[in-house]
C-alpha cells in the first residue's frame, strides 16, 4: 500500500492514534475534538490551524484508504472517528507509538522518543527503542529512516516515511516560534528588547525576555554603516544567527521589507521566514526621499506584506513613522494605523509617541495590538499594561547606552591606562 500521506492526513491519523492511548474515555473522537487534537499547541511540530472542513475532507480520504473508520453512536448527532493503521500496516504497540510521535513532532533522537512515547507505550531502555526503530527501518517497505547526527548531538535522529509532504525541522521550528510570538499578542503585556548581536540577544533571553526583536539602526552601527544602510542579505544572516541560537521568538525590524530588491516584499518575507523569523515589520518612511510615503502606497505595501506573512505564518507589525520624522498628528496616526490594521496587520506601532493620553487614545481607537517605543520619557511598563498596550520595545536605545559606556571606558583607558 502507498503510505505517501499528505501532511494533514498524517496529522489526523497520528492525532487519533495518540488520543486512543492518552484519552481512551473520549475515544473515538468527534470531528470537533479531532480538530482540537490536530491544532493543539503542545507536542506538535509544526503547529497547524486546520479547519473543520479540512478535517472532514481528510477523514473521507483516509476512510477510502482504510486508515480511518467512522461511526455514529446511537443517540448521537455527531460522527466519531478512529484510526485503523495497525489493520493495514502490522505494528506492535511500541511501533505504533513511535510512528505516532514521529508523525506528530517530526525527526527526533531515541532519547527524545523514549520520553515522548511514555504515555502511549513505554520502552525499558533507549537500546530497546533503537532496536524497534531499526526493525521498522529494515522492513521491505521501510517505515522509518535514520537521518544521522546533527552537529553537537550525541544521538542519531529518526524520521517516519509515511509522508513526503512534511516540513523540514527548520520550517517546523519556525512555525512553532511564530505561533508562540502570535500567542504573546493575544492578551496582557510583554517587553520586547532589541539586541544588536548574538551576545546581547542571549543576555536578554537569560534575563527572561519572552521574545526579542532586531534593530535595523543598531545592526547598521555594528556593521559600520548608517541607519537604513544594511543590505537584505545582511539582515537575513543576522536573523538566522539569532534564530539558530535562541529558544525564544525573533521578530525582525525589516524597514520597508526591501521592496526594490529582487522579488520585493514577498521574497524578503520568504527569506526571513526561512532564516527563522517569527515576525517582521514594515514601515512607511522612505529614506530615499526622507519622507512618509503616500497613504495609498503604504496600505498597498502592508497588504502585500500581510499576504506574504500569512503564507509563512509570520506576525506582521505595521509602523507609522511620522512621530520620528514629522510633522506628526495623532488623528492622522490613528487613521493611518487603523487602515494598516484593516489591511490585516497583526500589530501596529507609532515609534516616538510618549504622551500617556495620546497612547491611550491610540490603543482605544486602533483595532490591533499596539507596540510602544520605550523612550526615556514614555510611561513605564506597568502603566502601559494598564492602558492596554500589548508590548514595548527598545529600538536602538539599549545599544546606544552600551555604546556610550564602551566609549567612556575606552576613553578612560587611553587617558590613564585604567578601566
Amino acid at each position: 500500500m502507498n503510505f505517501d500521506l499528505s501532511a494533514i492526513e498524517l496529522r489526523v491519523m497520528c492525532a487519533l492514534a495518540e488520543k486512543e492511548s492518552t484519552t481512551p474515555d473520549q475515544y473515538p473522537l468527534s470531528t470537533n475534538a479531532l480538530r482540537s487534537a490536530c491544532n493543539q499547541k503542545t507536542s506538535r511540530d509544526p503547529i497547524t490551524d486546520v479547519s473543520e472542513a479540512d478535517i472532514e475532507s481528510t477523514i473521507l480520504s483516509l476512510r477510502e484508504r482504510g486508515l480511518v473508520r467512522s461511526l455514529k453512536p446511537t443517540g448521537s448527532r455527531s460522527w466519531k472517528h478512529r484510526q485503523t493503521l495497525p489493520e493495514v500496516l502490522p505494528l506492535t504497540d511500541g511501533e505504533l507509538a513511535l510512528v505516532t510521535v514521529l508523525g506528530l513532532r517530526g525527526p527526533q533522537t531515541p532519547g527524545e522518543l523514549r520520553q515522548r512515547t511514555e504515555r502511549i507505550s513505554s520502552f525499558e531502555s533507549v537500546e530497546e527503542l533503537e532496536g524497534t526503530l531499526q526493525g521498522l527501518a529494515n522492513r521491505d517497505n521501510p517505515v522509518v529512516e535514520n537521518l544521522g547526527r546533527e552537529p553537537g548531538q550525541s544521538q542519531d535522529r529518526w524520521m517516519h516515511r509515511l509522508s513526503s509532504d512534511t516540513q523540514s525541522p527548520q520550517q517546523g521550528r519556525q512555525r512553532v516560534m511564530a505561533a508562540e510570538f502570535a500567542a504573546l499578542h493575544e492578551s496582557g503585556f510583554f517587553a520586547l528588547p532589541n539586541p544588536w548581536d548574538l551576545m546581547s540577544a542571549k543576555a536578554m533571553e537569560a534575563a527572561g525576555a519572552k521574545a526579542v526583536a532586531t534593530s535595523s539602526a543598531a545592526l547598521a552601527a555594528v556593521l559600520g554603516k548608517d541607519d537604513y544602510g544594511i543590505e537584505r542579505s545582511e539582515l537575513v544572516d543576522h536573523v538566522a544567527q539569532l534564530a539558530e541560537h535562541l529558544s525564544i521568538p525573533v521578530h525582525v525590524d525589516s524597514e520597508q521589507l526591501f521592496p526594490n530588491d529582487p522579488g520585493g516584499i514577498a521574497e524578503t518575507v520568504r527569506l526571513l521566514a526561512g532564516a527563522g523569523a517569527a515576525g517582521v515589520s514594515i514601515e512607511d518612511f522612505d529614506p530615499a526621499t526622507e519622507s512618509i510615503i503616500d497613504r495609498s502606497a503604504a496600505i498597498e505595501a502592508v497588504t502585500e506584506a500581510v499576504d506574504a506573512c500569512r503564507q509563512h505564518h509570520l506576525v506582521l507589525t505595521a509602523r507609522h513613522e511620522s512621530h520620528l520624522y514629522g510633522p506628526a498628528s495623532l488623528d492622522e496616526t490613528i487613521e493611518c494605523l487603523s487602515a494598516y490594521a484593516d489591511a490585516g496587520a497583526d500589530c501596529v506601532y507609532a515609534p516616538g509617541l510618549t504622551d500617556t493620553d495620546e497612547i491611550q487614545r491610540l490603543v482605544e481607537n486602533v483595532g490591533a495590538p499596539v507596540n510602544v517605543l520605550a523612550l526615556p520619557d514614555a510611561p513605564e511598563s506597568e502603566f502601559l499594561e494598564l492602558i492596554g498596550v500589548r508590548r514595548a520595545s527598545t529600538g536602538s536605545l539599549l545599544f546606544r547606552n552600551v555604546e556610550r559606556t564602551m566609549v567612556a571606558a575606552i576613553t578612560n583607558f587611553l587617558g590613564n591606562g585604567s578601566l
